[in-house]
């Protein structure tokens, strides 16, 4: 178009835009933008929306929210902002951890009588959970049922996860049970959510039952899950529940990372089981991983304190 002196037009650079949005090319699509207004061409809503989702979906969340907020102040009124925008928002915010702002959207979504979807109120759970706000997760887990809105899965399993981060091993099982309550399914994220809650209050117990119950409603672990457990059991010292865990990742036809070996180690080390450390720290080479400090450490750890110099000297060398 350039090279036949043909003018671009709003029409042709919002079509630009969503192509690189579309194609995650975040750069490429504020390029067309910027370029757009130093053109005087006033942006539209598909051009602006598209602009903001390439910022989101290349993780460029503040450049995504500064563009939203100037495009909130361009329109002024809320009720003329289309659900699009809010979709876009709300997405931003979430992958910002940018809570306030998200329940901002939603309270103003109700004010001109826009009715949130579940992917609305999952994206402000998800800024609520990033940004450490438990209790807001939980109250717009609330909201949804009292919208009448039907919550997903997803809604539980984020929430989970902000009880879990904040140590609420109690709350986050009692989200888990929730799910049957509005007959749904526990998944794979939720059960991995609640293990990790476990992990955190050092509950091992639970997590090992966690584990067990995420097996028997025929759902498959990952690795993560696992990790979790072991964590969990390597704080209490729980060595042989350990490895179990470590043996049992790889008859699910899945690879232990690090994570797990340094988990098992640190497990032998708590209950003073050298031997069994250094059985560990042999398959971690066998799995071709390089260790790490955390390794070493819990591995020497363990020989130590029964004087097994020889083996550290080994490591040592």
């Amino acid at each position: 178009m350039m090279a036949l002196k043909v003018e671009a037009d709003v029409v042709s650079y919002s079509a630009g835009i969503s192509a690189c949005e579309k194609c995650e090319q975040w750069q490429w699509a504020v390029a067309l933008f910027s370029e757009m207004l130093e053109a005087d061409i006033k942006p539209n809503d598909i051009s602006r929306n598209a602009m903001i989702s390439a910022c989101e979906k290349g993780r460029q969340w503040q450049r995504a929210l500064t563009s939203l907020s100037e495009k909130l102040e361009l329109e002024a009124k809320p009720d003329v902002i289309p659900t699009s925008s809010y979709n876009v928002g709300l997405s931003a915010c979430e992958g910002g951890g940018q809570w306030e702002r998200a329940l901002s959207l939603l309270c103003d979504m109700w004010k001109v009588k826009l009715v949130p979807t579940v992917l609305n109120y999952n994206a402000g759970i998800g800024a609520c959970e990033k940004g450490g706000q438990w209790q807001h997760a939980l109250s717009l887990l609330c909201g949804l049922r009292e919208a009448e809105i039907e919550p997903e899965t997803c809604s539980y399993s984020v929430a989970v996860t902000a009880c879990a981060r904040a140590g609420l091993w109690q709350r986050a099982l009692s989200l888990l049970r929730g799910l049957q309550d509005v007959r749904l399914e526990s998944d794979v994220i939720s059960y991995t959510a609640g293990i990790s809650a476990c992990e955190e209050a050092q509950r091992w117990e639970e997590a090992v039952w966690l584990l067990g119950d995420l097996q028997r409603a025929k759902l498959k672990p990952d690795v993560a899950g696992f990790n979790a457990c072991l964590s969990a059991c390597g704080k209490a010292g729980q060595w042989q529940h350990a490895l179990s865990l470590l043996h049992e990742i790889e008859c699910k036809d899945l690879s232990p990372d690090l994570t797990s070996f340094n988990a098992a180690v640190s497990a032998c080390e708590t209950a003073e089981q050298w031997q069994s450390a250094l059985s560990v720290m042999v398959g971690i080479h066998e799995a071709e991983l390089a260790p790490d400090i955390v390794s070493y450490g819990a591995g020497i750890g363990a020989c130590a304190k029964f004087g097994e110099w020889r083996q550290v000297a080994d490591w040592h060398c």
